[in-house]
């Protein structure tokens, strides 16, 4: 075996390792674009879709939350009413109650 045959042996051995350690940085690299590519186009219909549920949620608690708060509001607004009558009832009339 020659100087030059034994050099070219070393340099495959050397290399073919050296490849297969590239190919995997590489084959990351390619599966992160081709991720990205794919989640790039199915994102704004899912975006789309994960909005539109929120918004139904959001819609329908604001409704239960309206239906339990409005017998609440309007029994407080009742007691309101009937302490600002019961006040102008029993206080004499003329006099100035802002001192």
């Amino acid at each position: 075996m020659t100087l030059g045959v034994a050099r070219d042996i070393s340099l495959i051995v050397l290399i073919v390792p050296t490849l297969i350690c590239a190919l995997v940085p590489a084959a990351l690299a390619f599966g992160a674009w081709w991720a990205t590519r794919r989640v790039r186009f199915a994102l704004p219909s899912r975006i789309r879709q994960a909005r539109t549920a929120v918004r139904r949620v959001r819609d329908a608690i604001d409704r239960v939350t309206a239906a339990i708060t409005r017998p609440i509001y309007y029994r407080e607004m009742q007691a309101a009413r009937l302490r600002a009558m019961w006040r102008f009832l029993i206080s004499p009339r003329g006099t100035n109650q802002e001192k």
